[in-house]
């Protein structure tokens, strides 16, 4: 069962590397760059002027770590015909269980070394420690994360719903009251309270000669693949994943206001697909509030411009994939519409959602800004806008048609 995991692990690699090309795209890897180096920016300036007495440090990084230790599920990348084929082999189920917990831990114990790192700072400002203790605390986190883990794999077995429940309650607790007195008392207490934790749990999860419920594991590994697909469907099409269309009534006006031209071909059927298709609508709508959400909490100028930026950037280059979006209806084909209509149906639909985005910023903006600051964001929005629409746009087209 070890090799048969390492196959199988092997094969789901190679799967998702394949649409890494597609995620960590030279836009996207650029647009991250120029993200975190503006928060890192802005958050070493928030450290210069918080006082030595800030209140609010600890309860910060305590909230913030006890709230990522459930992020990273149990990856056992189980099939449907596994509950037919792999059935004689459940007995040796364990050591394969045993090898997807130890594959799970390296994307959290990532996530928990970053954050971490991030934070310690503020610990750093409240209590002025040294920096090993970064190290106690980092493998309190990895502690507490292993634990987690073994109980859902605890959690594939059948007759173990109850159980499992209770236990998880008990280790979201302890790890609270273990994060807390690592960072009020003191740091290597913490890590051995974790590692004590860890070893209770090692013990209470034990598969005792049970059997597996093999319908629910393999659903909950359905599932955990569905979040990651529906993540990269952000980026690129995913066959695992199916589009969703959504009536949205509400919208209709805009729709209405398209008139019934033959060179308006294009342009009604984008815009139907970026107001009532999930993977569009839903993408638009997403970056549209995370982008106001954080304009409400900056008051730099700089800042919000660089933000404001950014959002439109990603936002406009999320939509470009709806020029190919009706490429497989056949009708289309049959339209008696000119080529040209349709880059030019594209960037008119790109203008308008973009200006109605930048409309939106430059409104959230008025929170900390002038009325004259917010009226500099929107020129210099609607001038990466018309950039991006009629400069960078035809350019992305015309390799698309390649």
């Amino acid at each position: 069962m070890h090799d048969f995991f390492l196959l199988r692990r092997q094969r789901h690699q190679k799967k998702m590397m394949k649409y890494m090309r597609y995620v960590l795209n030279d836009h996207f890897v650029l647009v991250c760059l120029f993200l975190v180096g503006g928060l890192a920016f802005y958050y070493s300036n928030l450290l210069k002027q918080l006082p030595s007495d800030f209140p609010w440090s600890l309860p910060i990084v305590a909230v913030a770590w006890w709230f990522i230790l459930p992020f990273g599920k149990l990856a056992t990348l189980v099939e449907p015909a596994d509950m037919t084929f792999l059935l004689p082999k459940e007995k040796e189920m364990g050591s394969y269980l045993s090898r997807g917990v130890r594959h799970s831990l390296a994307f959290p114990f990532a996530v928990e070394l970053l954050v971490c790192g991030a934070l310690l700072p503020l610990v750093v400002l409240a209590k002025q420690i040294s920096f090993i203790n970064f190290f106690f605390y980092l493998f309190m986190l990895w502690g507490l994360k292993y634990s987690h883990l073994r109980l859902q794999r605890l959690a594939c077995y059948q007759k173990t719903y109850e159980q499992a429940r209770r236990l998880f309650l008990l280790w979201f607790i302890a790890s609270g009251v273990i994060i807390f007195v690592s960072l009020y008392v003191t740091a290597w207490v913490g890590t051995v309270l974790a590692f004590v934790l860890t070893f209770c749990f090692l013990s209470l999860t034990q598969e005792k000669e049970r059997l597996l419920d093999w319908s629910k594991m393999i659903d909950r590994e359905n599932a955990r693949l569905h979040r990651i697909y529906q993540f990269i469907n952000l980026f690129t099409d995913v066959p695992e994943v199916e589009a969703k269309v959504h009536r949205r009534k509400y919208l209709d006006f805009l729709l209405a206001r398209i008139s019934s031209k033959q060179e308006n071909t294009y342009l009604y059927l984008f815009a139907r697909g970026a107001l009532r298709g999930a993977e569009f609508g839903g993408l638009f709508f997403r970056l549209l509030i995370v982008g106001s959400v954080l304009l409400f909490s900056l008051n730099d100028f700089r800042f919000i411009i660089g933000i404001s930026a950014l959002f439109i950037y990603l936002i406009g280059f999320q939509m470009i994939p709806l020029y190919n979006q009706f490429d497989y209806i056949s009708a289309v084909q049959l339209y008696p519409v000119q080529m040209k209509y349709k880059k030019t149906a594209l960037q008119r639909l790109m203008v308008m959602l973009l200006f109605g985005a930048a409309l939106l910023f430059a409104l959230c903006s008025l929170v900390h800004l002038s009325v004259v600051e917010s009226l500099v964001l929107l020129v210099l929005l609607l001038i990466e806008i018309g950039l991006f629409a009629w400069l960078y746009l035809p350019v992305r087209i015309k390799k698309m048609e390649a």
